[in-house]
């Protein structure tokens, strides 16, 4: 039996958890490994209510805040599982198809088995389910590349999120910075629902100042949103 746990950061929203990652979690029996980041009194009596076999932990308030706050309470090196609330999907290539993955708590011990191997502290999954896009790429790299945020697993090394619409990308590169690596699993894709509206309007500029050397390409939207490609070699 592993030793890793999964953190589930939530704030006021208790039928958008039910609809996405505790449909998820229930499926592949994850529930014990569990742990709400509570931030205040009533998603504490809601979420208890309402899902009273997941542990919780009251954090200070604030997504970032509550995640930071266990960077620095958990011990160095716990293996953790961090799942946003809006999870649902996680599907693996097979020839010409996407297909479940069947263990989901198997891939999670070989995901911490292959990060103290490679001596890295972060590991993803491609971003999106297609299999024209993942099936032609190397199954596991170790290079830079971005590590989604709504599931992902770290080895705590204490290293904080970034309150910044690139908070995933700061992550990402923080990581790599530290190890000189971190790993994506190509061939397993996941789903959320994606929100918009995380981005503010200096985000960019501010990620760019710092960390612009580690970025091949900025593509900027309609509304004011970006898209960033990072140099997997920089």
């Amino acid at each position: 039996m592993s030793d890793y746990i999964i953190l589930l950061p939530v704030y006021n929203n208790v039928e958008r958890f039910k609809k996405y990652t505790y449909k998820f979690v229930t499926k592949y029996n994850l529930k014990s490994k569990c742990l709400f980041l509570i931030q205040n009194d009533k998603d504490a009596n809601d979420y208890k209510e309402s899902f009273p076999d997941i542990k919780q932990q009251r954090t200070p308030a604030g997504y970032y805040q509550a995640m930071n706050y266990m960077a620095n309470k958990l011990p160095h090196n716990k293996k953790v599982v961090k799942i946003d609330d809006d999870f649902y999907s996680l599907k693996k290539v097979s020839g010409d198809k996407l297909v479940e993955v069947s263990d989901v708590n198997n891939l999670f011990i070989s995901i911490f088995n292959e990060l103290k191997k490679s001596k890295l502290s972060l590991a993803g999954f491609y971003p999106m389910q297609s299999v024209s896009y993942m099936k032609d790429r190397q199954a596991v790299t170790k290079d830079l590349r971005f590590i989604q945020g709504a599931m992902y697993c770290f080895l705590n090394k204490g290293i904080k999120l970034q309150h910044n619409g690139k908070a995933d990308f700061i992550f990402t590169i923080d990581n790599y910075k530290k190890d000189g690596g971190v790993i994506r699993y190509n061939h397993i894709g996941m789903k959320y629902k994606f929100e918009e509206g995380n981005e503010k309007a200096d985000d960019l500029n501010r990620f760019l100042k710092t960390y612009g050397d580690y970025v091949s390409k900025v593509i900027r939207h309609k509304g004011g949103t970006s898209s960033i490609l990072l140099k997997k070699n920089p």
